[in-house]
């Protein structure tokens, strides 16, 4: 370990005193190219400035068929996919794709006349665009919001062109939202049509089925049919046991067994009546039809019940689509507008003078221990000192 050290020490202290051996030409590779680059960064090379904005996406707007589910017990999902309807919101890929769109790019060359801004000599605009891209930056920060960035070497210039972007952002945003809803409300209102139309021919049927059949509330009308059998039932009963009561005692010849025959009669009629559906005028159902009248009258009852609440949303979905179509709002709202920030990000003085000295001292520091090198290479005679020579005695040759 101690060798080690040495050795490495040993190597350091070689370093350091060629370059002082070399002192005024390690100085002269450091500061000439240093100075140089310094009047570069202060007073030839024009500083750049960058302007940002950050702006919200669009919110994502969920249509009216969320509350659907309370209507039809939760089967909205499947409804949903029936009417075309998708809860995916692209909105703000939408503003994605139109702040990046060469169509504003090239608003914003137009508008500030960014051809003889930035001096561009080249005979095709796509090297144009290419050049304003390089300045533009478009990103998405850990808060899921958009910023929104343009670097140049006038900092009001750069401000007002990411202002400019942000407000042709919003009106192309607006008129994609408005030919969208557009689209979506005429398509609405067909859906809607065609939906009141069967919903009404579901209605005329339901209501002559009713009156075909004289079935109206099948669970009131059984419970008032099976209530009625059952008061006919007991007074037939009650019937039966008297007549027969009066024929042990008087015989079938007495008056009052004729009246109860006549009774018994008349009940027993009513009472096959109205196990036969005979008296469905007066809301008595057959009770041997019932369950299909009830199967069916159920099927006419869910049919409507379906068509009704396709009603109800397809009539507000237009109405929201209508109010969508009219209304021009902005959409993007910015957080953190842009201003004229007049502190340059480039170029980095301190961190290119550091590079620069830093890299001219490690060419030094080569230049001055391979100068050295040759020099004991020389002293002791060496193949490498023979080579040397013959390279110095080429340049003399030319001088010659």
């Amino acid at each position: 370990m101690k060798q080690e050290s040495s050795g490495f020490i040993e190597v350091c202290l070689r370093l350091i005193n060629s370059n002082l051996r070399h002192f005024w030409l390690c100085a002269s590779i450091v500061i000439i190219p240093t100075l140089a680059v310094f009047a570069l960064v202060m007073w030839v090379i024009e500083p750049t400035y960058r302007s940002k904005a950050i702006v919200t996406p669009p919110s994502a707007s969920k249509t009216s068929l969320q509350g659907l589910g309370s209507l039809l017990g939760g089967a909205s999902g499947g409804l949903s996919s029936l009417l075309g309807f998708s809860f995916s919101d692209n909105d703000a890929n939408a503003v994605w794709t139109i702040l990046n769109s060469w169509e504003l790019h090239n608003m914003v060359i137009d508008k500030f006349n960014l051809a003889e801004h930035y001096e561009f000599d080249g005979n095709f605009h796509a090297d144009l665009l290419k050049e304003f891209r390089k300045n533009f930056s478009l990103d998405c920060n850990k808060e899921s919001m958009f910023e929104v960035a343009i670097e140049d070497k006038d900092y009001k210039l750069a401000a007002a062109m990411v202002q400019f972007m942000l407000d042709k952002a919003d009106s192309a945003f607006n008129a994609f939202k408005t030919a969208q809803a557009k689209q979506s409300r005429e398509y609405m209102q067909s859906r809607l049509d065609s939906c009141e139309h069967a919903l009404d021919s579901l209605l005329q049927g339901f209501t002559k089925f009713q009156v075909e059949h004289d079935f109206y509330d099948p669970e009131i009308q059984l419970e008032s049919t099976i209530k009625y059998l059952g008061e006919l039932q007991s007074r037939r009963e009650e019937l039966s046991i008297e007549l027969a009561f009066e024929k042990a005692d008087r015989g079938e010849g007495s008056k009052r067994y004729d009246e109860l025959s006549k009774r018994y009669k008349s009940v027993n009629s009513a009472l096959n009546g109205a196990l036969n559906g005979k008296q469905k005028n007066v809301g008595v159902v057959s009770l041997k039809k019932s369950p299909e009248l009830t199967a069916e009258y159920m099927q006419w009852k869910a049919q409507i019940k379906i068509q009704e609440a396709l009603y109800k949303i397809l009539r507000q979905q237009s109405e929201e689509l209508r109010m969508e179509e009219s209304k021009m709002l902005t959409n993007l709202h910015v957080l953190e507008a842009p201003w004229e920030n007049d502190k340059k990000v480039a170029p980095l003085r301190g961190v290119t003078l550091i590079f620069t000295v830093f890299v001219t001292f490690l060419i030094a520091t080569i230049v001055a221990n391979t100068l050295d090198y040759l020099k004991e290479e020389e002293a002791r005679d060496s193949s490498v000192a023979e080579q040397w020579k013959a390279f110095k005695g080429f340049f003399r040759k030319q001088k010659a």
